[in-house]
């Protein structure tokens, strides 16, 4: 099999990536129209060539500060050159065929595995109800990685690819930056969040920490940094919780002590935005808090813009509610991500997601006079609809009926 970059060398090789993004509608118009550029006029060329002569071509990213979601707290993300970016992608998409390499206990950013498998394999444990269970989140993961005991497992995995290798160890070993100033600085980067190929490197990372896990047959899960310990007894625990500690400060990394948490048998427990709680799965307090956050904020900032416009409390909800269908369902695929392919295929209850409906209407209302009070409610569930809402328990019910339709499997 040839190597990676030689691969990027070949205009079918970017054609079958275009495609594939395109077919699985994983691109917004406007990273259509960067991609289908870059593949149209061939500029991968010049950078696969320069990699392949063991030139390294990539200037410095941009190392730029942005707020975590939902939050008020900061991470630090980099960002290349548009061309190197798309470069950088198309080799992360090649860079699947090293997945078989992967523990099977690892569900994050792998075509083979998701959120929802991961959520399935905890269910199917043995006596579910009965597990004391320890979850455990890694402070700052990719950039706290250090990068030569990230290019040490690297070699370990890329062992069949030396050009590849050797662009990966250049990329890691740069180790400077530019910020938005143009000002350069030198620091610690490790894994680099917001580059395409981090999520392999975060990914990979903790591979001996997965295989130790699963060759002991200890029910243990993880999604890129949060990691979920299941065991019979308080004592076994224990020991798992021992081993976790030890082989990440190994491994250079730090537990972030606010996410750590232990469930007894029948206590809930949560795991990327779930929450398992006496036979149901949910979505946790957590997500749901970060999300009625938004709401009100964005409810605010339209109730002072149509204060200063004196616009229509029509035109102030329609926006409301054309924010959160977009985020909720965005039919238009401008984002890989969106809340209900998360949540819906997962969920077993409509609990959280009737909480959820109240507070968006609340606040849809809210945009009429600036408060919350009873009149609110002369404003009707019908006129509402008229301005595009759309309920999250009703959406939920048709895309199970959906679901359940096109899975031959389906009892």
């Amino acid at each position: 099999m040839s190597g990676i970059l030689e691969q990027l060398q070949d205009p079918g090789t970017w054609e079958e990536f275009l495609s594939y993004k395109i077919n699985h509608q994983y691109l917004s118009k406007w990273e259509k129209k960067q991609l289908v550029s870059f593949v149209e006029e061939q500029r991968y060329l010049p950078i696969a060539r320069a990699l392949l002569a063991r030139q390294y071509c990539f200037g410095l990213p941009e190392r730029r500060t942005v707020n975590k979601s939902g939050t008020t707290k900061k991470r630090v993300v980099y960002t290349y050159s548009t061309d190197e970016n798309l470069f950088l992608k198309g080799v992360a998409f090649y860079l699947y065929r090293y997945d078989d390499k992967l523990a099977p206990c690892l569900y994050s950013f792998r075509r083979s595995r998701s959120a929802r498998d991961a959520i399935y394999a905890i269910l199917s444990q043995k006596n579910r109800d009965a597990l004391y269970c320890f979850k455990a989140d890694i402070s700052n993961y990719f950039n706290s990685i250090p990068e030569e005991a990230l290019i040490s497992v690297l070699k370990e995995i890329i062992d069949d690819d030396p050009d590849l290798l050797w662009f990966m160890e250049a990329l890691l070993r740069e180790g400077r930056s530019r910020l938005p100033d143009g000002s350069v600085v030198t620091e610690r980067r490790g894994a680099m969040a917001g580059i395409p190929v981090s999520p392999f490197f975060a990914n990979v990372y903790l591979l001996s920490m997965d295989r130790y896990f699963e060759e002991k047959g200890i029910s243990y899960f993880r999604y890129s940094d949060d990691i979920l310990i299941f065991a019979s007894s308080r004592e076994d625990l224990d020991s798992h919780i021992a081993d976790f500690y030890a082989i990440t400060s190994s491994k250079g990394l730090s537990v972030n002590p606010k996410k750590v948490s232990l469930s007894c048998p029948g206590e809930p427990w949560e795991f990327l935005g779930f929450c398992y709680r006496d036979g149901q799965v949910d979505i946790s307090d957590v997500t749901k808090e970060k999300l009625k956050g938004k709401i009100r904020r964005k409810s605010r900032q339209l109730l002072r813009w149509k204060t200063r416009n004196d616009a229509t409390y029509e035109r102030a909800a329609r926006a409301l509610i054309r924010t959160f269908n977009k985020k909720f369902y965005n039919e238009r695929n401008e984002d890989l991500f969106t809340w209900s392919r998360w949540f819906f295929p997962v969920i077993t209850t409509d609990r959280s997601l009737r909480e959820l409906d109240a507070y968006l209407l609340e606040y849809v209302r809210y945009l009429d006079r600036g408060r919350h009070f009873k009149g609110n409610y002369r404003i009707s569930y019908e006129s509402i609809k008229e301005l595009g809402y759309r309920s999250l328990v009703h959406e939920y019910y048709r895309s199970r009926a959906v679901d359940h339709s096109e899975d031959p499997h389906e009892d």
